[in-house]
């Protein structure tokens, strides 16, 4: 027996789970130990120059190189030459566990695959009815079957009808308050005037806000300062709207941290001699009543009308800054904010100091109360506007409607039918109806 496999290269699957290869360069006399020179264990070069496998190690054994032309297998210590031609190993008795594959050593040739696998491909041929080889072997066409769900080349070419999505591009970024949905708000009126000017301005809500001209607007202060909503007192109105737009612009609680001591902001108020410049004034003190960093400027020092004059007599009491002459306007760096508070529907002109310091600031600028073609040389990114808007030019940028309070029977007096558009709000933005 010795002689006969002595030369022979042999892999060995030991009961222990390991593999050992080697060359057989002998038995022993009883046949029950193979003698191994040259062995590899686990498809590493074993310490040891020869090793010797008793036969109850060895579970199951395979010839891979030998010099004889069929490769017995020998299964405890019982050799066997009943080997198929592919040289496929003996199965195992379903009473013993196949060990894990184990690594091949160099230069040795893979193992054939077991026997039950003609099985479970005979299984897969009668299930599916084609070789599982010849579809795996085909290439996919994505092309063609992502084709397949292409629904609107497909409803097309069975109804034959226009494409019904829109084809401009929209936006599908929103902010949280804003809808998702495109739909066209319900416009209906609950305010008509006389006689309207041209633009008309729509609500959130769908509301359709007239404007007014200028004579019936002041017949409508006039009729409620005779009513006892004076002068001072609309200002502090629209003043405390003013102020609580510029807070929310600034950044609201997030900025106005009583722990942010190093990030408090500076606003400048541009005020004129008039009435927008009293209401400019107003909105200055109720800001630094927030611990706003404000500095008053003032276009034309000399100028001061009552309302004015009253409201700068508070506004000296506050921590507040009062520029009166327009060359201290270049010490001023960029502000966080600008209010402009220059001109009302009988200004023409501006200081042109004013104006040019005002288009050179990156801050945002909201005017108070602002002229309907806008304040002369100055374009603002917001307006804020009392009672009911007039027809007001872009350069007055987004217009925000301020509640003033104003009884619903001043506004028939006047000739306006009215019924509040403002819902629970006391400052609403307004949108041009198209």
């Amino acid at each position: 027996m010795a002689n006969q496999y002595k030369g022979c290269c042999v892999s060995i699957n030991c009961v222990d789970g390991s593999v050992v290869q080697g060359e057989v360069s002998g038995m022993s006399d009883d046949n029950e130990t193979l003698i191994l020179k040259r062995p590899f264990k686990n498809g590493i070069p074993h310490t040891e120059k020869e090793i010797r496998l008793k036969a109850s190690m060895i579970e199951n054994l395979k010839i891979i190189k030998a010099q004889l032309e069929n490769e017995p297998v020998i299964n405890g210590s019982q050799v066997t030459k009943n080997i198929k031609k592919n040289n496929a190993p003996v199965p195992k008795p379903n009473n013993v566990k196949q060990k894990n594959k184990a690594k091949s050593a160099p230069n040795s040739e893979p193992e054939q695959p077991p026997q039950n696998f003609t099985n479970h491909k005979e299984r897969n041929d009668a299930c599916f009815g084609v070789s599982l080889d010849t579809i795996v072997k085909e290439d996919f066409d994505f092309e063609k079957n992502l084709a397949l769900f292409n629904k609107k080349a497909f409803y097309n070419k069975i109804h034959k009808k226009p494409d019904l999505v829109p084809h401009e591009k929209v936006s599908n970024k929103y902010k949280h308050n804003e809808n998702v949905l495109h739909s066209t708000p319900v416009k209906f009126r609950q305010v008509t005037v006389p006689s309207p000017a041209i633009n008309e301005y729509i609500t959130d809500d769908g509301l359709v806000v007239p404007s007014i001209t200028s004579e019936l607007r002041w017949k409508l202060f006039n009729l409620v300062e005779e009513n006892g909503l004076t002068t001072g007192r609309q200002n502090e109105i629209i003043g405390r709207a003013a102020t609580e737009m510029v807070l929310q612009l600034l950044g609201g609680g997030y900025r106005f941290n009583p722990r942010n001591e190093h990030q408090w902001p500076r606003v400048v108020v541009l005020c004129g001699p008039n009435r927008s410049g009293a209401m400019g004034v107003n909105c200055a003190r109720q800001l630094s009543s927030y611990g706003v960093h404000t500095v008053v400027v003032l276009s034309e020092p000399g100028l001061y009308t009552p309302q004015l004059a009253n409201e700068m007599a508070l506004y000296q009491f506050t921590t507040g800054t009062l520029i009166t002459s327009a060359a201290e306007l270049h010490g001023l760096l960029d502000p966080d904010f600008v209010v402009v508070s220059l001109a009302d529907e009988q200004t023409d002109t501006v200081s042109r100091n004013i104006t040019n310091w005002a288009k050179s600031v990156r801050s945002p600028l909201m005017a108070i109360d602002p002229p309907s073609q806008g304040t002369p040389s100055v374009v603002v990114k917001y307006s804020l506007v009392p009672a009911l808007p007039l027809s007001y030019s872009e350069s007055n940028g987004k217009i925000y409607l301020c509640n003033m309070g104003i009884p619903t029977q001043v506004f028939h007096l006047s000739g306006i039918q009215y019924k509040s558009p403002f819902g629970s709000k006391s400052v609403i933005p307004l949108h041009n109806n198209e």
